[in-house]
């Protein structure tokens, strides 16, 4: 399944607005700042599959003219509909869809951050809630609405899989799962179509409020997969008004063996939908502790395996893959990883999936994928595209907080590790890496740097970097060091190891157990005229409450006086630097004599010590 192009004629904000997708990726990003109209293709997309999957002849239509194209299996077809006729193919006036080829399922992941794609999402299920109470309904609805809710549900639907699952294992092994339990528990309660009625369980028509069809069928599957004895009236409790089945796995496995995953997953969400799903857990254990509340994993985890986990679960049925916005919630660490899940994803899934997502995040931008990047802008013509180089894209977002080129792709930490194989010195930031790189030249010459010099994006990020244990794992025998900056970073390097150098002025390190991993704060020396924002009266230092960033090595250097002011904002005013800190580190740095680059000795020193040493 590819999409390959549409066209809209007006929708908010897209006006005439044309978008082409040509080649054989299955991944495009659309980035751009609130309101360049992103969200709005989006959503435009959600209309028009609504529009042409229950088409009317004589229905008003979406309210806007379209034409879509795309690819499935080979075949093209072209769709649009204009002046209230459609056209399908060049043949006009269609009043059938008949036997075109379409998406088997347009699958929505809504953060319930954009109120207008959880309002169409609604909007279809409402429908399929009320389709699904026919004697002939389907458990196949054509959109799949993925939020909040579903979080649970795709985790244990993946866990249901087989043992021997590719995607099952992948699963267990980005959130840390060791083993699970035999048992699934499924909790239902009182949907909306059974009022306040009194029911039965005992009696067959009443169990389960009077479940009938495609839902009473598979409630019934459910049952037969359960553990032990049972009657209807232990199933049900009236104090509470809940069903509680608890199904043994391996009967599960046996029972649907023959049915897809995206099966057994659009089942269980019918019940969602119809609102009687009320919990659904498996127990698992994650290094040795048993959890029962899956809930209990981040949105950041979370969201480093769903698209996989959907990709995957719907990999036997050709679908278009809407993702509003899905990393606006994360911490910058886990927006910068948030694409690595696609690398994961097999050939099969991309081959019958098409992944269209939106952000406005640099982060997700800035990590290296093989995805396409589109920029969404808005200006007095309506909505633009442009394809630009990602330096481009990563500015415009981040108003130059971040850079990035193609050349320096060591803002990817893994191409570093790809492509090196000696000592690597982490850094927060890439304003860190032009310093330190400059002064190493200007203290050493010409001398060839015997480490690498990367970002790790910030001080979690370089934090969470040091403490994985695959990082030496995977790279034996390898020297890792990390510098932060003395400031409220040292709440994230006191947790790197034990102190190994507790002099101020030569660096406090601290070293991981067992490992050559070495995590160092900025050095201030003695002498220096800011030490007292490092260091008490008392001569112990102020922890997480110090204000000393690398900028600050250069506070006192003629002519930087207009880079430094007092921070207004905290009781003992510290001198802060001022200003952006990449053209500081790019530009103005460079131009420094030597003699100001001294207070980055002691950083090279411990470096180089370590590196000599067996």
């Amino acid at each position: 399944m590819r999409l390959r192009s549409v066209w809209v004629s007006q929708y908010k904000n897209l006006r005439d607005f044309s978008i082409g997708f040509d080649g054989d990726g299955f991944i495009d990003i659309f980035v751009g700042k609130n309101g360049s109209g992103k969200s709005n293709f989006l959503e435009a997309l959600i209309e028009i599959f609504d529009h042409i999957f229950d088409f009317d002849p004589v229905a008003a239509g979406p309210g806007f003219e379209y034409a879509i194209g795309f690819e499935i299996a080979g075949a093209e077809t072209r769709i649009e509909w204009r002046n209230g006729l459609l056209n399908i193919n060049d043949n006009p006036g269609r009043r059938t869809i008949g036997a075109t080829p379409l998406p088997d399922n347009v699958l929505v992941y809504y953060s319930g951050q954009n109120n207008n794609v959880t309002a169409l999402v609604a909007r279809y299920e409402d429908r399929y809630r009320r389709n699904l109470r026919r004697a002939n309904a389907t458990m196949l609805p054509r959109f799949v609405g993925i939020g909040p809710a579903c979080k649970k549900l795709l985790i244990v639907v993946l866990m249901l899989l087989p043992e021997a699952s590719l995607a099952r294992g992948y699963l267990c092994q980005k959130l840390g799962i060791l083993s699970n339990s035999r048992i699934v528990t499924i909790v239902l309660k009182r949907p909306e179509f059974a009022g306040t009625a009194d029911f039965d369980p005992f009696e067959d028509k009443q169990l389960f409020w009077g479940a009938t069809g495609v839902v009473r069928s598979f409630l019934d599957q459910l049952v037969a997969c359960m553990a032990g004895a049972f009657t209807p009236g232990t199933l049900y409790n009236r104090e509470n008004d809940r069903y509680v089945l608890e199904c043994e796995l391996d009967e599960f496995r046996e029972a649907y063996g023959d049915l897809t995953s995206e099966t057994i997953f659009r089942s269980f969400d019918a019940l969602r939908v119809l609102g009687m799903l009320d919990d659904i857990s498996i127990r698992i254990a994650l290094d040795g502790l048993e959890v029962s509340e899956l809930n209990r994993f981040s949105d950041g985890q979370f969201q480093s395996v769903y698209v996989f986990a959907v990709s995957e679960l719907f990999k036997q049925r050709n679908c278009l893959i809407l993702l509003d916005e899905p990393d606006a919630f994360l911490h910058p660490e886990w927006q910068f990883d948030f694409l690595d899940q696609v690398s994961a994803i097999s050939s099969e899934a991309a081959r019958t999936n098409h992944i269209l997502l939106s952000s406005h995040s640099a982060s997700t931008v800035a990590a290296q994928s093989e995805s396409r990047v589109r920029l969404f802008s808005s200006g007095a013509t309506g909505v633009t595209t442009d394809q630009p180089d990602k330096a481009t894209i990563v500015r415009s977002l981040s108003a130059g907080l971040i850079t990035f080129s193609e050349t320096e792709a060591r803002l990817s930490v893994d191409f570093v590790l790809t492509n090196t194989t000696g000592p690597v010195l982490f850094t927060e930031g890439i304003s860190d890496v032009a310093i330190l790189e400059t002064a190493w030249r200007k203290l050493y010459d010409d001398a060839h740097c015997p480490f690498e010099i990367a970002q790790a994006f910030d001080c979690s990020f370089l934090r969470n970097l040091m403490k994985r244990q695959t990082l030496y794992d995977g790279h034996p025998g390898r020297k890792f060091f990390a510098l932060f900056d003395f400031d409220g970073a040292y709440s994230d390097w006191v947790q790197l190891g034990n102190e190994i150098e507790a002099d101020v002025a030569r660096c406090l390190t601290r070293q991981r157990a067992n490992c050559q991993s070495y995590a160092m704060l900025v050095p201030v020396a003695a002498t220096h005229a800011l030490r007292n924002q490092v260091i008490r009266p008392d001569g112990q230092v102020f922890g997480s409450q110090a204000r000393f960033a690398i900028e600050l090595l250069f506070y006192g250097v003629p002519g930087l006086e207009g880079h430094f002011a007092p921070d207004l904002t905290e009781l003992a005013q510290p001198v802060k630097f001022i200003g952006d800190k990449v053209p500081f580190a790019q530009q103005v740095v460079p131009g420094l004599d030597a003699q100001n680059f001294e207070p980055f000795r002691p950083i090279f020193d411990f470096i180089q010590s370590k590196i000599a040493a067996a």
